[in-house]
């Protein structure tokens, strides 16, 4: 179980992953990977856009570190999971709401997402395939540290597995995976690497690593307090009318017979109440 609190982190990471995303141990950094990986068995290249192909060729083949998790399970429906996977907006919305939050995040068009995290990241996410069961996104990232001390540029691939199963009772559940490639393209890196790289895998550890529980717990959040969820979402000017609408009738679509009128409470280190396995 990971309490609640410590959730708030996630929100530096909203930008796309949202959470894009799995519940993942914490990224280890590897060396880089054989020059040999071929990048079409590691995403569909032929449903990549074409502007995009060569970055995405070149971050994986000549990464500065990759993670594969574990799966996650999870119980949620599908048309829930997918609403969030795919409008960052509202999944951040949902978010603070309940937790004090200085992420911003502004949509510049169908696919992609900007947003600052107020701790130094600037970054601008933008998915590259969509489909149920595969998220490629790829993500254009720049930190700077508190005092300056630190700047770091680089690229980050993302691609999220998803599978959907139903209980014997006919419950839905999600199960879900993520893999991470990531390039620094920072000028100076080789010379940094010593000081500069456990700064970085710190970054990605406490960013990377709570992604999916924000996606898992969000889910859940929605079905068991729908009246929230709905309330939350339509009072969001910067989310666009249909956007709004179409997540309250979702919603409502697949509302559970016992869910709850109020509103979630998320206490400081209180335990995680949502069941996992």
């Amino acid at each position: 179980m990971t309490p609640l609190a410590t959730r708030r982190k996630v929100a530096t990471f909203v930008f796309g992953l949202v959470g894009l995303l799995a519940a993942i141990a914490p990224p280890k950094a590897s060396p880089a990977g054989p020059r040999t990986l071929d990048p079409a068995q590691v995403v569909p290249l032929d449903k990549i856009p074409p502007q995009h192909r060569e970055s995405v060729v070149e971050i994986i083949r000549d990464h500065t570190m990759h993670r594969k998790a574990p799966a996650d399970t999870f119980p949620c429906n599908s048309k829930t999971y997918l609403s969030l996977m795919n409008e960052p907006a509202v999944t951040l919305a949902l978010w603070q709401d309940l937790a004090a939050s200085p992420v911003k995040l502004r949509r510049i068009d169908a696919n992609k997402y900007q947003g600052t995290d107020g701790a130094g990241t600037t970054a601008t996410w933008e998915y590259l395939y969509r489909s149920p069961k595969l998220h490629v996104l790829l993500s254009d990232l720049d930190y700077v540290s508190p005092r300056g001390a630190a700047r770091l540029s680089g690229r980050i691939l993302l691609i999220v597995h998803t599978g959907f199963y139903r209980e014997v009772n006919g419950e839905p559940w999600i199960q879900h995976d993520v893999e991470a490639y990531v390039k620094v393209d920072s000028k100076g890196w080789k010379a940094l690497a010593k000081t500069v790289r456990p700064l970085l895998e710190k970054v990605l550890e406490d960013q990377v690593q709570e992604a999916g529980w924000f996606i898992s717990l969000m889910g859940q959040m929605v079905e068991n307090y729908p009246n929230w969820a709905c309330s939350v979402v339509l009072r969001q000017d910067q989310i666009d009318p249909t956007t709004r609408q179409s997540f309250r009738d979702l919603v409502v679509q697949v509302r559970k017979p016992n869910a709850l009128s109020g509103r979630p409470q998320v206490a400081e280190n209180a335990p995680d109440d949502v069941k996992r396995r």
